[in-house]
């Protein structure tokens, strides 16, 4: 009997222990793309061939973008800056002692708010200063105008108006300010140069007299409260030399009695405190008088006014490109419309 033929096998292939696949043998699988790529090569590849669509919608767009610039109003920005002016020193009493001491005390006491930066800025945009400025007259088309019959406001009722045009305003009006150097600086948009350099100086006039006006106002109620203070002064001042005076008639020969000489002291005291009193009191009310008709400017002007040279918007640049872009875009989406539908 003869033996079955022996069949010799070569190595196993190694396998995975986990999955008992062999290592070797046929390739790996490609990565599929995303969705998005795909979707934007065939975009760029439906773009080629259909350039002529795309460039005419770009066309289109950048057209549209220039009309729209073109037929759209101009704006001119007018700008100025200032800062605020020093208010003048207050007079005080001099001299050491309890006159030094009564005027350091009362020399506190400031007639007529300073100028801060920050309240001209707030004070810039409130209505006491635009409402000035609104009811100015401008040259507008050959004949003075406000503001408001400028704005297409004039056929309203006039509380309307006003409110109307002040918040038109203040939408044209920003304001810049500078806490470390104290400089205030504005702009205000305008239908031509010419309108917008006129209503950035009236807004440097108008803040001025609304500074000055309030300033008056302040240093008045002020000069009645110091008024009436030195008038006490001076009552009791009066009380106290009578008082000194009656003394001296009752008593001839103060050197033999030291009770009598030290009640001397005391009265005597009592009319210098009093006397200092009353004059540092009169001093703050004259200074007070003087602030209540102080009309000197407010706010000093750095940099002034004037006559804008381009206009500040629209920006026909950008809204050619804008224009440019969404021609590009409504290209893109019709034809992702068309992918689509496929």
């Amino acid at each position: 009997m003869s033996s079955p033929p022996i069949v010799r096998e070569g190595p196993a292939a190694p396998t995975r222990p986990d999955r008992g696949l062999p290592l070797q043998g046929a390739p790996a699988p490609q990565p599929t793309p995303p969705g998005w790529y795909v979707m934007a090569v065939l975009l760029l590849r439906q773009a080629r061939a259909n350039w002529r669509l795309v460039m005419a919608l770009a066309l289109v767009g950048a057209v549209a973008g220039t009309a729209t610039a073109l037929l759209l109003p101009s704006r001119y920005q007018a700008k100025a800056a200032f800062q605020a002016e020093n208010p003048p020193s207050q007079l005080q009493l001099g001299g050491g002692g309890l006159a030094g001491l009564i005027g350091s005390q009362l020399g506190g006491l400031q007639f007529g708010s300073p100028n801060s930066p920050q309240l001209l800025a707030d004070l810039l945009t409130t209505d006491a200063v635009l409402r000035r400025v609104v009811n100015r007259s401008y040259s507008w088309r050959g004949q003075p105008a406000t503001l408001a019959a400028i704005y297409g406001y004039d056929r309203e009722r006039p509380e309307l108006r006003d409110f109307l045009a002040i918040k038109k305003l203040h939408g044209a009006l920003s304001v810049d300010l500078d806490i470390r150097t104290g400089v205030v600086r504005f702009t205000v948009e305008g239908r031509t140069p010419e309108l917008a350099l006129a209503i950035a100086e009236t807004t440097l006039a108008a803040l001025n007299e609304a500074n000055i006006e309030l300033r008056k106002q302040r240093a008045s109620a002020e000069r009645a409260f110091t008024a009436q203070r030195s008038a006490d002064a001076g009552l009791a001042l009066a009380a106290a030399e009578n008082s000194l005076a009656a003394f001296y008639q009752r008593n001839r020969n103060l050197t033999t009695s030291p009770t009598l000489q030290m009640e001397e002291a005391n009265l005597r005291r009592s009319v210098d405190i009093a006397q200092q009193l009353f004059v540092q009191l009169r001093l703050q009310e004259e200074q007070a008088a003087l602030q209540a008709l102080r009309n000197t400017p407010a706010i000093g002007v750095i940099d002034p006014p004037v006559l804008p040279a381009r206009r500040s918007w629209p920006n026909r640049k950008l809204a050619v490109a804008t224009g440019l872009l969404i021609g590009l875009a409504l290209a893109f989406l019709r034809l992702a419309g068309k992918l689509v539908s496929a």
